[in-house]
């Protein structure tokens, strides 16, 4: 029987059927994610995500990166990030769960930490390696069987809202992370701005008009996260956030043309007012 991953009840509701895949709401504490059943995962990572179905997202992260370095907010961001993580840890061994192409590994590696990614995708391990010389590890992090404690930090940009079973995946972080040692994870927010909007047509329109739902809750999506839901999972893994902020994802990056674009920018600004943006992002301890 399908049961909620975060706090176990069997009490689901059906939320939406987009045919390819459908969404669970668990009417006990909230969680929204995909029945994964009828979903291929093994498919959704090749070359195609990252050069095609996502390319638009993955536009700055290729060879060259540095050219863009003051103009792309992507790179801005992970600009940002490693600046923080320098101020909390400045040096050590240093994992990218989700790796991608591995450009953030590479800024890091630059700034002196011993690098290694990890991801699914051959396409992705590869490129990293051939292109910016990065050890990577192919597969599932719970598959992988790494020592106990041999990381300083460990980085997952879009990744935990990616995993089958995060309470299983964050667990494995937490072996594998030093006591002293941090993560970093930037996820999405089912509580912002973008989401109402996006349900609120959906429902306003008597389940009609389901193109914004499915823009904001993507089938490569297994869970949907709200702030309290993110910290609930890092709370029963042995975590605790050191430092949280909120952001959106760079305008730039959005699947879409200039209509969509533009819209984004005009509720980026109303979210970022509000407070309600739609990414996480957290830096978490052990306890």
């Amino acid at each position: 029987m399908l049961a909620c991953n975060l706090c176990g009840s069997t009490k689901l509701i059906d939320y939406v059927d987009f045919g390819k895949y459908r969404l669970q709401k668990c009417s006990q504490c909230g969680l929204l994610f995909t029945d994964q059943t009828s979903l291929d995962t093994n498919s959704l990572y090749s070359k195609d995500y990252f050069d095609g179905v996502h390319g638009n997202f993955f536009a700055d992260c290729k060879v060259g990166y540095e050219a863009r370095l003051d103009t792309s907010k992507k790179l801005q961001n992970f600009k940002q990030v490693l600046l923080q993580i320098k101020k909390m840890k400045a040096s050590g061994k240093f994992m990218d769960i989700g790796c991608a192409t591995g450009v953030f590994l590479d800024m890091a590696k630059k700034e002196g930490y011993d690098v290694v990614g990890v991801d699914i995708s051959e396409f992705a391990c590869s490129y990293a390696t051939e292109n910016f010389g990065i050890e990577t590890k192919k597969g599932k992090l719970e598959d992988l069987h790494l020592p106990d404690k041999s990381f300083d930090i460990i980085t997952m940009w879009d990744v935990v809202e990616h995993v089958p079973d995060p309470h299983t995946f964050l667990h494995e972080v937490y072996r594998i992370l030093k006591d002293d040692g941090l993560i970093f994870i930037l996820t999405v927010n089912d509580s912002s701005l973008m989401g109402w909007i996006a349900n609120g047509i959906y429902r306003g329109t008597f389940k009609l008009v389901p193109q914004f739902t499915r823009m904001i809750h993507p089938i490569h999506h297994n869970y949907h996260f709200k702030q309290k839901h993110l910290k609930q999972y890092l709370d029963m893994a042995g975590f605790q956030i050191a430092w949280k902020q909120k952001s959106e994802m760079p305008v730039e990056n959005i699947e879409g043309g200039k209509f969509i674009k533009g819209t984004a920018q005009i509720l980026y600004a109303v979210s970022e007012l509000s407070n309600l943006q739609h990414e996480i992002r957290v830096i978490a301890k052990k306890k």
